[in-house]
């Protein structure tokens, strides 16, 4: 049966493999990756794959322990959006997706530099 993808938002774990999860999340309309500890990064590799694999194309919204200098990076991996601690840290990754404007790869948002 066909689902409405505007109906519903998933929560997945950063350190799931997407091939376990992509019939259950392919659609919905958000999926937020939760980054469980500051220094995982498997969360950028799910959303570059949901993006460059699999096409999707909802919103990906990274939850949990998002560091705010990360926040170019997930950009480029693929997120829309980030929730962050507090109003401090959303002035910081505003800053850092500033500062950084030049990239020597490509990446799922820009294929070619």
């Amino acid at each position: 049966q066909e689902v409405n993808r505007e109906l519903y938002g998933v929560l997945v774990d950063g350190s799931v493999e997407i091939e376990d999860v992509i019939d259950q999340v392919k659609c919905a309309a958000l999926i937020a990756i939760s980054f469980t500890a500051f220094a995982d990064g498997r969360g950028l590799s799910l959303a570059y794959l949901l993006r460059s694999r699999y096409d999707y194309r909802g919103e990906l919204r990274a939850v949990g322990e998002v560091l705010p200098d990360w926040t170019p990076y997930m950009l480029r991996s693929g997120f829309d959006s980030f929730e962050l601690a507090d109003s401090r840290a959303a002035e910081t990754a505003i800053a850092c997706m500033q500062w950084m404007s030049d990239h020597y790869q490509g990446s799922v948002v820009q294929p070619s530099p």
